[in-house]
């Protein structure tokens, strides 16, 4: 598969004084037509390296490609013309939409800012974006306050579908959403992704999300990508970094009989302080020795198509 989007010891840091390292020297390739999911707790940066690919932040330091075009240091009137083939589906569906618009409008108005058509093409795309997405397209019509969670997911959906892009970032696309809803969108995905033949990079912190959707799996802590698979098979028992092994054992049992009891696998030492040396997962990890204290472990291929930054594997 030829690479579609490609990053290259991309950084971004805020702030002066206080330095935050938002996104720490990733670098990633995805490749069409494939789907890879970023991984990490709030705060691990995985939306500001979204942000990055996207054209709506600049990155500090690093590279980044796609369509095999250099992308950092264009403006946003050069990089406009890859708007058609990258887009994102923001986190909030209710904050994508002006409520003084009706849901037609606001996906009309994305469609006029990139192509040129007639009135009649408007409504059509418009009609086909609605109906892609399970859609009633009377809803064209009405208001974002007149339409339920699940609708208005679908019509965000929607509106970045419009322009039929090759590339979709998904943020968190099913996070406000009931889990039977959830569902349906994460399968809708999926459908959508087979007929148009897009790619997907999904941002999210659910591991549950990842099989109905995703190909490749990226783990990202404080920055950092610490781990990564080509696969997303049996990844409970693949995964191997400390980080993502506690985060699978952070996700709740439905069944309760199911659920653990007694002691946790291991006794953990938390701790918020970012480290200035060392593994960045150090005051989080009983496995910390004093190598982790001192160098931090860079990705190595563990296995086939699997990668690991840690001293203790």
């Amino acid at each position: 598969m030829s690479t579609l989007v490609k990053t290259e010891h991309l950084k971004k840091y805020y702030g002066k004084k206080k330095i935050v390292k938002a996104v720490d020297d990733v670098s990633l390739e995805i490749h069409a037509g494939s789907s890879m999911a970023l991984i990490g707790e709030s705060g691990s940066g995985k939306t500001t390296l979204g942000k990055l690919i996207a054209g709506l932040e600049k990155p500090t330091d690093g590279k980044f490609w796609f369509q095999g075009n250099e992308m950092e240091q264009l403006s946003e009137k050069q990089f406009r013309k890859y708007r058609n083939n990258l887009q994102m589906i923001f986190q909030s569906s209710n904050g994508v939409f002006d409520p003084g618009y009706t849901i037609g409008d606001n996906i009309m108005e994305i469609l006029k800012l990139h192509e040129k058509l007639s009135a009649g093409e408007y409504e059509d795309r418009v009609r086909e974006a609605l109906i892609q997405t399970g859609l009633d397209p009377d809803i064209r019509n009405r208001y974002v306050g007149q339409i339920s969670g699940g609708q208005c997911q679908r019509a965000n959906i929607a509106r970045a579908l419009v322009l039929r892009p090759e590339f979709v970032i998904c943020d968190e696309p099913v996070s406000s959403l009931d889990y039977s809803i959830r569902k349906q969108i994460l399968h809708l995905l999926n459908d959508l992704q087979e007929t148009y033949e897009m790619t997907y990079l999904l941002i999210t912190h659910d591991l549950s999300n990842v099989p109905y959707l995703c190909r490749e799996v990226a783990i990202m802590y404080q920055g950092r990508i610490v781990e990564f698979l080509n696969h997303t098979d049996h990844l409970e028992q693949t995964v191997v970094h400390p980080y993502t092994i506690d985060l699978f054992d952070s996700i709740p049992v439905k069944e309760p009989r199911l659920r653990k009891t007694g002691q946790p696998r291991s006794e953990k030492i938390f701790s918020d302080k970012i480290p200035e040396k060392g593994c960045p997962y150090q005051g989080r990890c009983s496995r910390c020795s004093s190598r982790c204290l001192e160098a931090r472990p860079e990705l190595k291929e563990i296995a086939t198509g699997h990668f690991a930054a840690c001293h203790m594997l």
